[in-house]
């Protein structure tokens, strides 16, 4: 038996029926963390930890060690219930770790309780589960650890549709669309785009800017103000939730999309705007630049366009051929039939 521990979330949700009744992989169980239980019909391969987790303590930890004892393989998405692990650190040798990027990014950076216990947890998880290796390489590495790369698009987010792939001569367009970031999340760093992007503002006819998703009130305010100072009227702020299909079609009108994040971040938004032919500008420093261009992705350092401007035409062709390659339906199934045999 295969057990999945995991926050029931817009990711996670979807792989479960996926996986479930889909690929009908009978014989994984699933153990959310969530009070949303209503969202889910009861099925004998659904649990749920209950909550709050601290007063219902004894109870999720019976389960918890149930339902690994029975399992051949444990599957922690993120750092879901990391301090239960850390109890039962013996149910880490069938362990593996999808890596978020979040958490593996908080490592080393705080010397309390809570970030030492889940370094120790991590640190002893067999396999990597991840399409990005420069990120079980970077966990390795900074957790001194000898887990497997195992590659999956780990979910339905990241499987791409190249149906609608039309590159644009963004050279011939008056004026371009662009679109910088895609949260609240500070590790965006909004304004260092906006100062490569401000000599080019004759060039732009907007620039849009989602500021839906995210915790960070403060920060989006300070990117609001910065926004419309530097590009007063082209500056459009993104701030409603879209259901994906809305999503898609806005930024099917974007010529050119600049990331910034100092870490892997983004990739479900990147691979859509990869699959609908975009220009993707992001930081070179990152894993996830390193794995695609690695793997022959065409995206591009967003230092260039401080060299050569907005209104240069990147040839993208190569990309169509590279997501079915790594990101279709085909190799998503491929992998989790592959993990469930670990």
């Amino acid at each position: 038996m295969t057990l999945h521990v995991l926050i029931l979330d817009k990711f996670t949700e979807p792989l479960y029926h996926y996986l479930t009744e889909v690929l009908n992989l009978q014989h994984h169980q699933f153990l959310f963390l969530s009070d949303k239980e209503h969202v889910l019909q009861p099925k004998k391969n659904l649990h749920w930890v209950k909550t709050p987790v601290s007063r219902n303590l004894f109870s999720n930890i019976r389960q918890f060690v149930s339902l690994c004892t029975k399992a051949d393989r444990i599957i922690m998405h993120g750092d879901t219930l990391v301090h239960f692990f850390a109890i039962f650190p013996f149910f880490l040798n069938k362990t593996s770790w999808i890596i978020y990027g979040q958490e593996l990014y908080g490592l080393k950076k705080s010397q309390n309780i809570h970030q030492k216990i889940k370094e120790i947890v991590l640190s002893k998880v067999k396999y990597h589960i991840t399409h990005i290796k420069g990120d079980s390489d970077l966990a390795n590495c900074v957790l001194h650890s000898k887990a497997k790369f195992q590659y999956s698009p780990m979910y339905l987010s990241n499987v791409a549709d190249t149906s609608d792939f039309k590159p644009v001569m963004v050279s011939e367009k008056s004026k371009l669309k662009v679109m910088v970031g895609n949260s609240t999340d500070p590790t965006n760093n909004h304004e260092g785009i906006f100062s490569k992007l401000l000599p080019y503002k004759d060039d732009i006819e907007f620039v849009y800017c989602p500021l839906s998703y995210g915790m960070y009130d403060s920060y989006k305010q300070k990117v609001i103000g910065s926004g419309q100072e530097m590009f007063g009227d082209k500056f459009i702020v993104i701030d409603k939730f879209m259901p994906f299909d809305a999503y898609k079609k806005f930024l099917s009108d974007m010529d050119v999309v600049i990331f910034d994040h100092n870490r892997q971040e983004a990739m479900g938004v990147t691979l859509t705007l990869l699959s609908l032919g975009k220009i993707v500008y992001v930081n070179p420093a990152t894993t996830a630049f390193e794995s695609l261009t690695d793997r022959g992705f065409k995206i591009f350092d967003n230092n260039l366009i401080q060299k050569e401007g907005l209104k240069i035409n990147r040839d993208v062709s190569e990309n169509i051929s590279r997501l079915q390659e790594y990101y279709s339906k085909k190799v998503f199934e491929e992998s989790w039939n592959r993990i469930s045999q670990l």
